[in-house]
């Protein structure tokens, strides 16, 4: 969601306390269209304001993470350090509950003279900018430049003067009950939640649907609306941007994927409480917010990328064994040319050269045949030709038959590897199917300079309703870390039959496998089938034996186990997803 005038007025709220008076150490340019200021504070210490004008992450906030930067600076970095750096910050305005915040800093020109300049954020979507005026809103420049042939209407470019965004919006803050009465009784046949974000400014579509459920309205045309229902709306919304002026309480919502979906700077009632996090500062909760929208871009990139790069391999593998399987239905007629030369053979007493076929007894049938012959060769040289042939064929079919078992063998861990892949769930997790694919050659290891710390993501923990510990692999080395090295042997593995997928272990602690209630057995049954290419199917058989009767082939890729004692229990699929981790102890 796009930062909302009402939470970027407690934002700036909590700005005024923290960064006054603060020193701009650096100036740094981690995306193209962010700038991250490194300010100093005798209160605070180092702090960091993120200023981005970016249009699907346009905000204003103070992180406590680092981003990478470019070797070489952009120009709109190096033009803002040559101004801005060593310079104070000596005020910070929101312009009512507009989305433009206005920083005026103190500092030194070349010659040593003090001078003022304005460091100006315009939270507008795509038409967002931070720029950068004198004190007499002359612009020196701004991260967008806005010509003519842009806007005809406001032009942003360096040695104009800057003039504010165009504003027909009445701040809500500032109405008397009045003219706030007389703004919401307007004849417009529109809906009136539509008619509040359009009319008020600082007020999204979220909070205007806030206000009217807090009214009990609900979505109505405005011309529905009568005397009292506009003063009870009036006094609802009153209410309502009060307590979220004075008393903010800031929380982001989740949605059922555990994904951050909206923020607000009080809890709205329109979403649910249980999916609900609360922060200590609007400034925290948006910096949790766009930190964690960052990682899961950044984690659906290399997902995608990875992906792309795994199913080019398994492509070409597919193709591969089309050319096996094709060898091998050649091979076929290898029966065929058999009984061709030697039933020549058998009759070369009353062949000659020329003839171009001859009828015999089909010695397994007993039925006559025509047998085809080369007209341009004696019998004996055309038998022979069909014994090479026969030779070759019997080669290629053996050459093929075990390398297109390899092949399977290949197919079944690619399939495992885009499963893996495709459900990935942090960085940690590509990092292991990387990791997976250059132990299993189909990656090169990156360089020692760029080789990053040897670490592993963890397995996902469930706690059944007996108490037994269930760990999922969520990719091929989890697995082989889950089955041959944190299994004690009576613990209990399970994986579905033939089909790519985790490897699932639950934890007995010595209670032997007859102990266990079927409970227990089937939950861990329908997290294998749930973490498999299963998992959208109905009825999944998943094989379970003890760790001890699971054996790792000699040069086998990872996650490949072989077992002989086994069970199969069938489960639904479906039910496992709905299964959700314990939280670490």
């Amino acid at each position: 969601m796009t930062l909302d005038g009402l939470t970027l007025h407690a934002c700036v709220a909590e700005l005024k306390e923290r960064c006054a008076d603060a020193k701009i150490q650096k100036v740094l340019m981690p995306g193209k269209e962010e700038v991250v200021l490194q300010l100093y504070s005798a209160g605070e210490g180092t702090l960091r304001l993120v200023l981005n004008a970016d249009a699907g992450d346009c905000a204003l906030y103070l992180t406590r993470n680092t981003k990478e930067n470019p070797k070489v600076p952009p120009v709109f970095c190096m033009f803002l350090r040559k101004y801005l750096t060593g310079a104070h910050i000596t005020g910070i305005e929101q312009r009512g509950l507009d989305r433009v915040v206005v920083f005026t800093l103190e500092t030194k020109d070349e010659l040593l003279h003090p001078i003022t300049l304005r460091l100006i954020i315009e939270i507008m979507g795509k038409y967002s900018n931070i720029i950068l005026t004198d004190a007499e809103d002359k612009i020196l420049d701004s991260i967008r430049r806005v010509s003519v042939d842009m806007s005809s209407k406001r032009q942003v470019l360096p040695g104009a003067r800057y003039e504010n965004p165009p504003q027909t919006k009445f701040d809500p803050l500032t109405l008397s009950p009045t003219t706030l009465m007389e703004a919401l009784t307007t004849h417009r046949d529109t809906k009136i939640v539509n008619h509040i974000v359009s009319v008020f400014d600082g007020v999204s579509l979220q909070t205007a649907q806030e206000i009217l459920h807090r009214s009990g309205i609900g979505v109505l045309l405005t011309s529905e609306l009568s005397p009292k229902l506009v003063e009870r709306l009036a006094e609802s919304m009153r209410d309502f941007l009060q307590r979220a002026v004075s008393h903010p309480a800031p929380c982001v919502q989740f949605n059922a994927d555990k994904m951050p979906v909206f923020f607000s700077c009080i809890p709205y009632e329109t979403y649910p409480a249980e999916t609900r996090r609360a922060f200590p500062t609007v400034n925290e909760t948006l910096d949790f917010y766009y930190g964690r929208r960052l990682l899961i871009s950044r984690l659906k990139q290399q997902r995608e990328a990875l992906y792309k790069t795994v199913h080019k391999i398994y492509a070409k593998l597919q193709k591969l064994i089309g050319v096996y399987e094709a060898t091998l239905r050649d091979a076929a007629k290898e029966q065929k040319l058999q009984k061709r030369a030697d039933l020549i053979t058998a009759n070369i007493y009353r062949l000659k050269k020329g003839m171009k076929d001859f009828e015999a007894v089909d010695y397994e049938t007993g039925e006559t045949v025509t047998v085809p012959l080369d007209v341009s060769r004696t019998p004996q040289e055309t038998a022979q030709k069909l014994y090479k042939k026969i030779g070759k064929l019997k080669t290629a079919s053996a050459i093929s038959a075990q390398k297109l078992a390899d092949a399977r063998e290949e197919q079944d861990f690619l399939e495992g590897v885009l499963h893996f892949t495709e459900n990935a769930e942090t960085p940690g997790d590509i990092a292991d199917i990387r990791h997976t694919l250059v132990r299993a050659g189909y990656l090169s290891a990156p360089p020692k300079s760029k080789k990053e710390p040897e670490t592993q993501s963890r397995p996902l923990r469930f706690l059944s309703p007996g108490g037994y510990e269930i760990y999922v692999g969520k990719n091929d080395r989890q697995n082989d870390q889950l089955t041959m090295r944190t299994a004690a042997k009576d613990d209990i593995w399970f994986h579905t039959q033939k089909i790519p997928g985790s490897h699932v272990l639950l934890v007995t602690n010595g209670v032997p496998l007859d102990h266990i209630d079927d409970e227990t057995v089937v939950m861990a049954a329908e997290l294998a089938a749930a973490h498999s290419r299963a998992r959208q199917s109905g009825k999944t058989p998943v094989d379970y034996t003890q760790r001890k009767n699971l054996r790792k082939p000699p040069s086998a890729r990872p996650g490949k186990v072989i077992y002989d004692d086994y069970f199969t229990v069938y489960v639904d699929a479906h039910k496992g997803l709905q299964y959700k981790p314990a939280e670490e102890g």
